[in-house]
């Protein structure tokens, strides 16, 4: 990380639909990442069209604005570099959430401060440096955005009952669309990868608490405890009850 760099601010924006955010511009750089919604964002002569684990980075004293579409909500910063620092205008968040995860933890210690929170800024900018200059290198598909953006959808919501289809309405592609594209980019299914997403959250729950199974179903979009333990079986080969007593 250039020794230039430096955060100035963090936080976090919500809105509903409708509630834009006017043209502005900032004399730092300003990083949102979008975790809920779609977003039309002018910037500069350019208009981006954002949905969850999209990234937007706006250069000093470039003016944009946020249309609100569905609502959204979003992790800014707001951060000191070159005006031509080495950055993409656009770039998207992976299966791993890793953009996601540094955006998260730069807020809270911007946000929430502790002893070591300079310490630890300085070494998470330099994580989001390096990540953001290798989605610079590296081209994306539209099928690739898509499903990255499916995917962190999966882990934002699993556990609110959310179908594929609605999944799809949301990214602007049919079903079968998305389908194809997870079979080709990932080998598997965007259904088979939700459950995933739930499976691990549901085994964590149970290695990892004394919740009852209802409660542990509840948390992780399962529909019953029946429904739990069929899938729980067919990954590990136990019934929940006796991953517990193992453990």
């Amino acid at each position: 990380m250039h020794k230039s760099l430096r955060l100035l601010g963090a936080g976090v924006h919500t809105a509903g639909p409708g509630k834009d955010y006017p043209s502005h511009a900032h004399t730092s750089w300003e990083l949102v990442y979008y975790v809920r919604g779609r977003i039309t964002c002018p910037i500069g002569d350019e208009t981006y069209a954002a949905t969850p684990g999209t990234v937007l980075l706006t250069p000093p004293r470039t003016w944009h604005a946020e249309l609100s579409r569905t609502g959204y909500a979003n992790r800014f910063l707001q951060v000191d570099a070159a005006p031509r620092w080495p950055w993409p205008r656009v770039c998207f968040d992976d299966g791993d959430r890793n953009l996601g995860r540094v955006f998260d933890s730069l807020v809270r210690e911007s946000t929430q401060p502790s002893d070591d929170s300079d310490q630890l800024c300085s070494l998470l900018l330099g994580e989001l440096d390096l990540l953001l200059r290798r989605a610079a290198a590296a081209p994306v598909t539209a099928a690739e955005q898509l499903v990255a953006q499916a995917e962190r959808i999966f882990e934002e919501r699993f556990a609110s009952g959310i179908r594929i289809a609605s999944v799809a309405a949301e990214l602007g592609i049919s079903p079968s669309g998305l389908r194809a594209s997870f079979a080709r980019l990932r080998g598997t299914s965007p259904s088979t990868a939700l459950q995933h997403v739930r499976l691990r959250h549901a085994l964590g729950h149970l290695r990892n608490s004394t919740l009852p199974l209802q409660a542990i179903a509840d948390l992780t979009g399962y529909d019953s405890v029946s429904h739990l333990s069929r899938h729980i079986k067919a990954a590990t080969g136990s019934a929940p009850g006796a991953l517990r007593t193992a453990d």
